[in-house]
């Protein structure tokens, strides 16, 4: 493996916020023909004369409860220390790497609340975290302090290195967390606010966050 100029090496930390990753667009797409396929029956149910249908915790629940999902990726180019095994304050060897990084919300931790008499819709959503770490192994670069450690057999450990990197310095990116709340509050509305103004558009949607 080549060695590398550690000066310009440690210099290579980045991080690019990408939004919305494709699966939930895709998500988002097919919710919203469920909500709309529901209105549909309830409509033609009400058109039979049947009474009149109401918003309830259980329907909302079934909307949104679509397990975990990422609600924001970003791309981080970081750099991962790797220390001695026996001696933790004595670094072996450095290494760079690309990885994407998801955060997201339980959708299925999300609480209802309805308050019929003044027709609010009350949300709370738990708190985003880091969902997943995606290192690109073959983005790896290395800089060695102790040039015995330059050998193919280090991949793994250095892999993981990379991911706890990723997750420990992610988990320290404000904007991750403020971005990825943003995105999980317009999918929750995406999903419920057309299933609202179908049933009874009298209802407001009122949504805030756990702790």
């Amino acid at each position: 493996m080549e060695k590398k100029a550690k000066g310009s090496f440690l210099k290579g930390k980045s991080l690019r916020l990408l939004g919305f990753s494709v699966p939930i667009m895709g998500f988002l797409a097919a919710a919203i023909v469920l909500v709309i396929l529901a209105v549909g029956v309830l409509h033609t149910a009400m058109n039979r004369g049947t009474k009149r249908e109401v918003i309830t915790v259980s329907t909302l629940e079934k909307i949104v409860h679509v397990s975990e999902l990422s609600t924001f990726t970003a791309v981080y180019n970081g750099i991962a220390e790797v220390a001695d095994e026996e001696k933790s304050d004595k670094i072996e060897y450095y290494v760079s790497y690309d990885a994407k990084v998801n955060a997201g919300i339980d959708f299925e931790k999300i609480a209802f609340e309805i308050d019929n008499e003044a027709k609010i819709i009350h949300v709370n959503l738990p708190k985003v975290h880091i969902s997943k770490v995606n290192v690109d192994i073959t983005s790896l670069d290395y800089i060695f302090i102790n040039d015995k450690k330059n050998g193919s057999s280090i991949s793994q450990e250095a892999y993981k290195a990379c991911e706890e990197d990723a997750q420990s310095e992610s988990e320290k990116e404000e904007a991750i967390f403020e971005l990825a709340k943003q995105n999980a509050e317009n999918i929750v509305r995406a999903l419920i606010e057309p299933f609202m103004e179908q049933l009874d558009s009298a209802y407001t949607l009122d949504i805030d966050w756990e702790g």
